[in-house]
């Protein structure tokens, strides 16, 4: 009967280990995306965009504070090789984290005679842990990986070439070998060979092999502090020491804690919970090694583990040295949870007689209410990306057509500029996403004929919804609506928007959730949102879109841009219009939902019993003149009309917050009346401005 219970325990844990891979490659799938994401664009496309043309000194050079070499080569192959798809990076993401799991189940079958069990099958799943979510799901994080690997690796392997019988030479290759190519890893995994000389002068593994050991890990600080410049905007390890001890204690108790952090999914207690299970794995690290500093020739599996954790310790306090200057709660980020798990592995492996000493319900029980505490945060690998891939993939057009949107840009890099110049050969060279569909030579096709000798002229159901002015660029605007084809159910991954000529003057991307839609007009035309960019000089104009496989197309007059919004962070300053501009036959009697109320300013709104209350204001303005607006998470029924302008009425965005609209285009009159109407009466449809309060 008790082996019947250990088999049925044992195949508990294996579905969960099978649950929480299978969960961790899901999630890597709803969040891929071909485009390349923040240090990509210099780590990866410039990097292979100087190598490429004969920069052999791009292999060695700093990325930050690192030399992330090992990574390059995977970089190279996923663009020579993969045509930069992304999926190959991924893909090495899991293959790496895998031999972590292999490293670690090795380990522990030493610690319990052979046999995986129910501890093993917990290590994989306690590995693929989603709180390291930052590391699978982005192709640049190879390096992540690789620098607890190759450490990891080498401290194992150094064990074997002592403990074992035979093969002891090729283990202390194989681990030397770790060791150095650790250096490429990224900048703590310098730390890797002087460890390993510790190591061997502890357990007395041979002078020889302690003197080839030192002298390797002098050759790999030269090599690698050799004209090395320390990255700017970052702290000090010494600064953080001088300045805030006690803040630098508590950053490397979260960051070795933090797995506990997402176990309980995050806020103050999480925290918390971080630092003390960073505390106890310190303290029992502690432990341990007063044990196997005894007779340290007998515990060199112990002290390989140990040896592993001072690792991620000193990673630890060389982080919290640099980074500490953006708060402890910084240490709880993704990519540093995979070192903290590791971390936390290399402990249970620690713990190994003591597990092995104990009730198997004990220990069962404990691993397996881990487990379930875990599931909720492995779960969230479900969880649709679609909203955020689909603004990294119209970042990506911005950069393909040039225009300079630091707002849309900003989803994928945080400088316009630099993005643009780095992508300048890529496009040129339709290197990565740019040599493929959907984007492949738009910005060559601005301004010709569109290709198609026959445009359908049946009507498809859509509406172009708004369109924003670009402020760093006014060459383009932005637009977004949705369309669809009710008769053949499809939509096409681009939009070519056209003139009366024939010529494509702009173009848009086709998937954004639009759950407004597909109630109203069927679940298939859920995702049926377009957002792209027009040239400013259609403003006023009569355009079409249209996409491949779509028997029908969306006509549209485009909206001349009357106001461009604005964030503002102090109201007061901000709004130029006073209520004294009020004319007569106002109806926004009420304020917004939250009842705002601002010292010297007027909030009015159509908020008086529900969202169900409709109305108009109408204001006497000037070209230049700003009023601070605010509308519910709903739109669509909430527009701004500039009476007998010839202008058509246009739909107000959606602005949960305050924001400013100035009223500043050229199109406009110098003086001008202007009509705010809120016709929603569905919930979440009511809107408000606040003016300046008269006097």
């Amino acid at each position: 009967m008790s082996g019947f219970r250990r088999n049925a325990t044992e195949l508990v844990f294996l579905v969960f280990a099978l649950a929480f891979v299978s969960l961790a490659v899901v999630g890597a799938v709803r969040a891929y995306s071909s485009v390349p994401f923040w240090d990509m664009w210099d780590g990866y496309l410039g990097f292979y965009v100087k190598a490429s043309t004969g920069e052999w000194s791009a292999w060695w050079a700093q990325h930050n504070e690192h030399r992330v070499v090992l990574a390059r080569l995977f970089f190279w192959m996923d663009l020579a090789v993969f045509q930069g798809t992304g999926w190959f990076l991924i893909l090495v993401n899991y293959l790496l984290l895998a031999l972590v799991c292999v490293v670690f189940l090795l380990a522990w079958r030493e610690q319990s005679g052979g046999k995986v069990g129910v501890v093993g099958f917990f290590l994989i799943a306690w590995l693929f842990s989603w709180s390291q979510e930052n590391n699978l799901t982005w192709g640049f994080q190879s390096q992540f990986i690789l620098a607890q690997l190759l450490p990891l690796a080498a401290f194992y392997l150094l064990h074997k070439s002592v403990s074992a019988e035979r093969h002891a030479l090729p283990y202390f290759a194989a681990a030397t070998l770790s060791g150095f190519l650790a250096i490429g890893s990224m900048a703590n995994g310098v730390l890797t060979l002087p460890l390993m000389t510790l190591f061997c002068v502890l357990v007395r593994c041979g002078w020889r092999r302690c003197c080839f050991l030192a002298v390797l890990s002098i050759l790999g600080l030269w090599s690698y502090f050799y004209g090395y410049i320390a990255p700017g905007g970052h702290g000090s390890l010494g600064q953080a020491l001088r300045e805030n001890p006690g803040g630098l204690i508590k950053y490397v108790l979260a960051y070795v804690g933090g797995p506990f952090y997402y176990l309980a999914r995050g806020g103050a207690i999480g925290l918390m919970l971080a630092k003390v299970a960073g505390g106890l794995l310190i303290l029992s690290s502690a432990v341990f090694a007063w044990q196997s500093l005894k007779n340290p020739k007998r515990s060199t599996l112990q002290l390989a583990m140990l040896f592993f954790i001072l690792y991620v310790g000193g990673t630890a306090l060389g982080t919290a040295g640099g980074r500490l200057i953006f708060g402890v709660e910084q240490a709880l980020s993704s990519r540093y949870m995979t070192p903290a798990l590791m971390a936390w592995a290399a402990l249970i492996v620690l713990c190994g007689p003591l597990i092995l000493a104990s009730a198997r319900w004990a220990v069962g029980s404990v691993l397996l209410a881990l487990l379930v505490a875990m599931l909720p945060q492995q779960l969230t690998a479900l969880e649709s990306k679609r909203d955020v891939m689909f603004e990294r993939n119209v970042a990506a057009l911005a950069i393909e057509l040039g225009v300079k949107d630091q707002a849309q840009i900003g989803n994928v890099f945080p400088n316009a500029d630099w993005a643009l110049s780095l992508a300048k050969v890529p496009v040129e060279s339709n290197l990565s996403i740019f040599g493929l569909p959907p984007l492949a030579d738009l910005r060559e096709r601005i301004g010709q004929q569109s290709g198609r000798k026959n445009h359908p002229v049946r009507e498809c159901l859509g509406h172009l919804d708004e369109i924003q002015e670009v402020p760093e660029d006014p060459r383009f605007v932005r637009i977004r609506g949705w369309i669809f084809d009710p008769s053949t159910q499809q939509q096409p991954e681009t939009l070519s928007i056209v003139d009366g000529d024939g010529k494509a003057v702009g173009f848009a991307l086709l998937g954004q959730p639009r759950p407004d839609v597909g109630l109203a007009v069927g679940e298939k035309a859920n995702q049926s949102g377009f957002k792209g960019y027009l040239l400013s000089e259609k403003q006023g104009m009569s355009v079409f879109a249209v996409g491949e496989g779509v028997q029908c197309r969306l006509s549209s007059n485009v909206p001349v841009l009357r106001f461009k919004v604005i964030e503002s962070n102090d109201p007061a300053l901000a709004a130029s219009v006073s209520t004294a501009s009020i004319l007569e036959g106002n109806e926004w009697l009420g304020k917004d939902f939250a009842k705002s109320s601002i010292p010297e300013m007027k909030v009015l709104g159509r908020f008086i019993n529900s969202d169900a209350d409709v109305g108009s204001l109408t204001l006497r303005m000037k070209r230049g003149d700003r009023v601070l607006y605010r509308s519910g998470p709903t739109s669509g029924r909430q527009v701004v009309e500039v009476l007998d302008s010839g202008l058509a009425p246009v739909l107000l965005p959606v602005a949960t917050e305050w924001k400013l609209l100035e009223f500043s285009s050229k199109k406009l009159p110098a003086e001008f009346l202007v009509t705010f109407s809120d016709r929603g009466k569905d919930w979440g449809e009511w809107a408000a401005l606040m003016l300046k309060a008269s006097r």
